[in-house]
């Protein structure tokens, strides 16, 4: 018996040509969403990112959603439930939802793809983030702290996502592995 809980038959194939897709600066990470739920039929959505060392998310919890880290250049550092892992190009990580996670990056740039499952929370890039007006594979921004104030306001579009954000990054920022 196959399960109702995307509607995969209504999807047709979607070509995406990478420089149409817009670019955002959010928290310092370059980033653009290369399939939103839509196109997949709500099943997962996918975010091509980009980031140096010192680029970090504040610890936080989805209600529904899980990410997948796929690391193509350079290495992630996840934190989940308190043990960080490190993981290097050519590897990835998975953190479930409803678990404590955060990550950086870890060496001096990284390039990774994040896969959103199930899709919806890819919306929070494009609601959050700044558009960036420069080429994706151009230079990177420079990161550095994020202001107690837009915490606050990322909170108030993370609340409807059902994600909450718990705590500061529990990373130290420019630790290179």
């Amino acid at each position: 018996m196959v399960s109702a809980m995307t509607s995969l038959t209504a999807v047709d194939p979607r070509q995406v040509h990478a420089p149409d897709v817009q670019v955002y600066d959010h928290l310092s990470f370059l980033c653009r969403t290369m399939l939103a739920g839509d196109a997949t039929g709500g099943s997962f959505s996918l975010v091509e990112e980009r980031g140096r060392l010192g680029c970090m998310t504040p610890r936080h919890v989805h209600e529904r959603e899980s990410e997948t880290f796929v690391v193509l250049e350079g290495a992630l550092e996840g934190w989940c439930a308190g043990a960080a892992q490190l993981v290097e190009a050519g590897s990835l990580i998975h953190l479930p939802a409803r678990r404590e996670h955060a990550f950086r990056v870890a060496s001096s740039s990284a390039h990774f793809y994040t896969i959103i499952t199930p899709a919806g929370f890819e919306s929070f890039f494009a609601a959050t983030g700044v558009p960036y007006e420069q080429p994706f594979e151009g230079e990177l921004p420079v990161p550095g702290p994020v202001p107690p104030d837009a915490i606050a306001a990322l909170q108030q579009v993370l609340t409807p996502l059902g994600c909450t954000v718990t705590g500061p990054p529990p990373f130290t920022p420019d630790r290179e592995h």
